[in-house]
């Protein structure tokens, strides 16, 4: 009697040349802010929110925006990497 043990193979969807491809537009993205900050660095811009007002230079409310986005962004993320994981696990229990 033999019996033939099942092999599964799985390729991640992200190997080849992605990292190439994100460190290129990370390096334009980075390159037109660069461009906005220096061509805005005279004058105040001026943020209303409710009762709140912050009037402060262009390069400053950008680098500030950037950082927001980017937290946003970076919570979000965690949030559906830890669901998908949390779906993986009740999938491999359920199996």
């Amino acid at each position: 009697m033999s019996t033939n043990p099942e092999v599964q193979v799985q390729r991640s969807p992200r190997s080849g040349g992605g990292l190439n491809g994100r460190l290129i537009a990370a390096g334009v993205v980075g390159i037109i802010l660069l461009i906005l900050i220096l061509q805005n660095t005279k004058g105040k811009w001026e943020f209303h929110f409710f009762f709140w007002w912050v009037a402060l230079p262009p390069w400053l409310m950008l680098i500030l925006w950037l950082i927001v986005g980017f937290a946003i962004g970076f919570v979000l993320s965690a949030i559906l990497r830890r669901r998908k994981k949390r779906e993986i696990r009740r999938q491999a229990r359920n199996v």
